[in-house]
């Protein structure tokens, strides 16, 4: 999968120091495809004011060179949202696609949506 050329790369150790920096800084989980088994895979963008948008990358380089770090949602994207994440709660709409929700704990009901009866 290429990486946009208006993206810089980030590596999880890059990320540790954007947090001991205490710079705010906001993530962004874009679906970028499914597995052969029905399994929707994420990439991690990085967003920080005045910075070009930094794409999560792996440590280790492949022959091709750097690679986006993808994640399934359990427990790759949960755990590092939790560890790595910027603090907001994350939500998936029915298409799979992650937003964050806005204060309230995720129990708004958007127009047009209806609550499924449990």
């Amino acid at each position: 999968m290429p990486i946009a050329r208006d993206q810089i790369l980030i590596t999880i150790d890059g990320v540790k120091d954007l947090i001991g920096s205490g710079v705010d800084f906001r993530c962004r989980y874009e679906l970028v495809e499914f597995t052969d088994d029905g399994k929707p895979r994420y990439q991690c963008v990085y967003l920080r004011a005045g910075e070009p948008e930094a794409i999560l990358v792996s440590t280790r380089f492949g022959p091709h060179g750097p690679e986006p770090r993808l994640f399934n949602i359990w427990p790759g994207l949960f755990k590092h949202h939790r560890e790595f994440g910027d603090g907001r709660a994350l939500c998936f709409d029915l298409d799979y696609a992650v937003t964050f929700d806005a204060v309230g704990g995720g129990d708004d009901l958007r127009s047009g949506r209806q609550r499924p009866d449990n």
